[in-house]
């Protein structure tokens, strides 16, 4: 009985069957590159305390990497959460049905989790490989970024325990995630089923003041998208929920590495360009005075245009400053090599290349941007494949909708109109809350810091903002062109008669 009602489902549902699995692959890439990122970073930082002769501790960026970890698996639970509940309960009439002729709750529970198993294990395992492997080319792509900053061999690598872990917790994910919808289905009663069907997403909503206000603005069709999501509010919360904490949380974490390389350059780079090219940082020797043996020995170098000692901006320290000018860039790089090789034997002696480090900076806050860049794209595809289960997993009853909106005289442009204007509002409403909260943390942080408004004003990240909207957007507006497709094919008022 299985098989046979397993080919009917897919053979009717085919926009719903390629949802699912469309959605378990991506939710499953991500969590095997979650997973294999963890390993691999862990594995490199146990190999960089072994070079260093020191035992692993646990430190507050290992924690928060963790945190950012658990957050992560814990969205890509939601998401096929979110996905299978919109499946199973766009069938509710038909499990109805099956529960009148005889079939028990136990039967009903057991179907749609084998519904769910067989469409999403395959392409969830798909996704696992396919995250896998984009975590290894992430990984690899870091440790090419940073390689200038270590002295040691990285190990890159996924070691079988990953990638078992990875596929183990893909299966289960998408087992319990079947299997909570599948449980409360199972339980409602058979005359409720039948009558309501999936009318909970279809109860009429009185229009809001936005939705008013678009519609004198914009016209019907975006009063029409308003309402259609205001209706759907309940149903979409976790794409509403995940798609606004991806914009605050991408635009905040943008801003604040945007305001800290300001200030580094301002407190750093700007500060010391003319003091010197390079510098000789001896631990501890302040006390001592100026050596004018090292002060001779700078000045014999090639290239060298100046010595001077100490740092004005850091008199308290105990350290002791020789500050060297040098007549080129290339001059700077060959005393910094010669330096190097001269105190290379010697503790509490650091060289330091003003060009080097602004390299170095620089190259450490692109790791940075990426880690923001994937976090955000996390959290943004969980609410994405919301978008993707809502619109491709509910055509009966948008088709009936629109059926009535045809037969009331909306033409089928106003129809594509509608669409894309409620695409449009899926990231617009984020957009305006996150815009409003961002506003407020940028002012409070940008007051503490040495940067004035008008200089972050000039350098905001508005065009990375952007292309990570742009990008957010593009996913859902395919989602309702493949649903908008769907629903106007063939007779469009026949469904009235469903």
């Amino acid at each position: 009985m299985m098989a046979p009602h397993l080919r009917a489902y897919v053979q009717h549902n085919r926009s719903s069957v390629l949802s699912l699995a469309a959605i378990s692959f991506i939710a499953c890439a991500f969590l095997g590159l979650v997973i294999a990122v963890t390993q691999m970073l862990l594995t490199d930082y146990f190999v960089r305390m072994e070079y260093l002769g020191q035992s692993p501790e646990i430190t507050g960026s290992s924690i928060s990497f963790f945190v950012v970890t658990a957050i992560c698996s814990i969205a890509i639970v939601l998401m096929l959460k979110s996905a299978f509940d919109v499946a199973m309960h766009a069938r509710i009439r038909n499990l109805g049905i099956y529960k009148s002729i005889g079939a028990t709750d136990a039967q009903v529970r057991r179907l749609l989790l084998a519904e769910g198993c067989v469409l999403a294990l395959p392409a969830g395992c798909v996704g696992v490989f396919v995250g896998l492997g984009s975590a290894f080319l992430l990984v690899s792509g870091l440790v090419a970024m940073t390689a200038v900053n270590r002295t040691y061999d990285p190990v890159i690598e996924i070691a079988p325990a990953a990638i078992l872990t990875a596929l183990v917790a893909s299966g289960l994910t998408i087992v319990i995630s079947a299997l909570l919808p599948a449980r409360r289905l199972g339980k409602l009663s058979t005359i409720k089923a039948i009558s309501e069907g999936d009318a909970n997403y279809e109860r009429v909503h009185k229009p809001g003041a936005a939705s008013r206000l678009l519609g004198r603005m914009c016209g019907i069709e975006a009063r029409l998208a308003a309402d259609s999501l205001r209706a759907r509010r309940r149903s979409m919360r976790t794409a509403n929920i995940s798609i606004a904490f991806a914009v605050l949380a991408f635009m905040t974490l943008l801003n604040f590495e945007t305001l800290s390389h300001l200030s580094t350059q301002e407190t750093y780079f700007q500060r010391y360009e003319g003091v010197w090219d390079v510098r000789v940082m001896f631990e501890d020797a302040a006390r001592y005075g100026v050596d004018e043996g090292v002060v001779s020995e700078l000045r014999a170098l090639d290239g060298v245009t100046g010595v001077t000692f100490g740092d004005v901006y850091k008199e308290d320290s105990d350290d002791a400053f020789y500050n060297v000018l040098t007549d080129s860039a290339r001059s700077a790089r060959q005393v910094t090599s010669m330096l190097e090789d001269r105190y290379s034997g010697e503790q509490g002696v650091e060289v330091l290349n003003l060009d080097e480090e602004a390299v170095r900076d620089e190259r450490s806050r692109s790791g940075i941007r990426l880690f923001i860049d994937v976090f955000a794209a996390v959290l943004a595809a969980i609410g994405i494949a919301d978008v993707f289960a809502s619109v491709l997993g509910r055509i009966p009853t948008r088709r009936h909708e629109l059926a009535q909106l045809v037969a009331a005289g909306i033409s089928a442009r106003q129809v594509h109109r509608m669409f894309t204007v409620e695409s449009l509002l899926i990231i617009a409403k984020p957009l305006a809350l996150a815009a409003v909260l961002n506003s407020a943390i940028v002012v409070l942080a940008v007051k503490v810091s040495p940067v004035e408004m008008s200089a972050f004003l000039a350098n905001m990240p508005l065009a990375h903002i952007g292309v990570f909207l742009v990008a957010s957007w593009l996913p859902i507006c395919i989602a309702y062109r493949l649903g908008e497709r769907e629903m106007m094919r063939g007779p469009v008022c026949a469904a009235m008669a469903d």
